[in-house]
Formats: C-alpha cells, structure tokens, sequence
C-alpha cells in the first residue's frame, strides 16, 4: 500500500507539473500571437483596401510595413513658398512691431527725466 501511494504521489505532481507548464506556455503564447494577429490582419485588410482603391481608380495613402502603418501624405504645390512668404510678411510685421516698442520706450524713459514746471 505504500508503493501504491508514492506511485499516485509521483503522478501528481508530474500531472501538476504539467499543467503549470501548460498555462506558462500559453500565458507566453497569448500575446505574441495577439500581436502577429494583430500584424497580418492589419496588412490583410490593407491589402483588401489597396485591391478595391486601384478598383476605384484611386490610390490608398496608407499601408503596413515592419510592423508599423505609414501613412503616405501628398502636399499641395507651392506649400514650401507660401510658407516661406508668410513667415517673411511676419517677420517683417515683427520689426515694424518692435520698433514702435522701442520708440515708446524711448518716449518713456525721456518722459521720466522731464520735469513740469507751473
């Protein structure tokens, strides 16, 4: 009866074992494959989106790669040159600014050392 009883004891705790290594295996197998699921379904749906876009005769500005989506963004002609410009009309707003500033700090301070006399 003795025999019998370590044989069970063995056997529980290899079946134990077991399973605690079972639910390690998948504690770690969950979110890697959550995140590869999340990766070719992402490109898959993309790709479907891609399929119809050229259908339609259009282009799809956003696609997946190495795990990260890229958004392909077309900017207006001549953006470069009305920036350029109205940072220019500011800056020269700017000036115009700061030399009225000045002036009135320049009035100011002459203010202070006049006297009035009655």
């Amino acid at each position: 009866m003795g025999g019998a009883m370590k044989t069970t004891a063995k056997i529980l705790i290899r079946v134990s074992l077991i399973i605690a290594l079972l639910f390690m295996g998948f504690a770690a197998g969950f979110p890697v494959g959550k995140s590869i699921g999340f990766a070719t379904g992402s490109e898959w749906a993309l790709v479907q989106a891609d399929i119809i876009a050229r259908e339609a005769g259009s282009s799809m500005p956003v696609y997946f790669r190495e795990g990260r989506f890229r958004v392909v963004v077309k900017q207006p002609r001549h953006l470069y040159k009305q920036a350029w410009q109205l940072a220019d009309r500011y800056d020269n707003e700017m000036e115009n600014v700061n030399r009225g500033v000045k002036t009135l700090i320049e009035t100011v301070n002459l203010s202070k050392n006049m006297h009035i006399t009655q």
